[in-house]
């Protein structure tokens, strides 16, 4: 039985340490790449043709964009980062990069959390932030709002986490690249669900069946 449990400890051991490595050889390796080849194009756009720096900015925006997305998967694989607390202060982070240059303002709720140093499994972990980001991400595109309530409650039923805008202009709401099924989807994999409301604005609602 020793010896059992031993070795799983050793391969659990060994897979932190093979995640902790790929999160830090994709940041520090592909993250500076992709940030060279977006300098580069702005650099180029300077002294390049109208037609050409158009190219030039769409280069460096996709550069740009999938700097954002690998950052996110860093984090998201990174085991010096699981608990619900690293969760909430990557949300924070999130809201300020997106909403506050928008004039956004935002409340994120968390005082209801009992268990702050909890661990998640990356993939909670992940889907978790992914569906907040989309929804953050549809408001600052395609909402007029000016201020963004995000709640994280535990009930008696596990925890319902909720991002609410005070918008208006939601006749042409879509989605991006996740897309409000891939959303429920996400949902899906953690057991829990989502629903979209409405009302004095619009709501994401995600419920899932466990504490945080």
């Amino acid at each position: 039985m020793f010896a059992l449990f031993r070795y799983r400890f050793q391969q659990a051991l060994a897979m932190e340490r093979l995640r902790t490595k790929i999160s830090s050889d994709l940041h520090d390796d592909v993250g500076s790449l992709l940030s060279g080849l977006a300098m580069q194009t702005e650099l180029m756009e300077i002294n390049a043709s109208e037609a050409d720096k158009f190219k030039l900015r769409k280069i460096a925006g996709i550069s740009r964009n999938a700097i954002s997305q690998m950052r996110d998967l860093v984090w998201s694989i990174d085991s010096r980062r699981e608990t619900i607390r690293d969760l909430i202060e990557r949300m924070h982070e999130l809201a300020e990069e997106l909403l506050l240059p928008k004039d956004i303002s935002f409340h994120i709720d968390s005082s209801n959390i009992k268990s702050p140093n909890k661990k998640l499994l990356a993939s909670t972990k992940q889907n978790i932030f992914l569906i907040y980001k989309e929804a953050l991400t549809n408001i600052v595109r395609h909402s007029d709002a000016t201020n963004v309530s995000i709640s994280i409650t535990n009930s008696s039923k596990g925890c319902d986490f909720m991002i609410k805008d005070n918008g208006s202009k939601k006749a042409s709401y879509k989605s991006t690249g996740l897309g409000l099924s891939n959303m429920v989807l996400r949902a899906e994999k953690l057991k829990g669900s989502l629903k979209f409301k409405q009302e004095n604005g619009f709501g994401v609602y995600l419920h899932l069946p466990f504490y945080m």
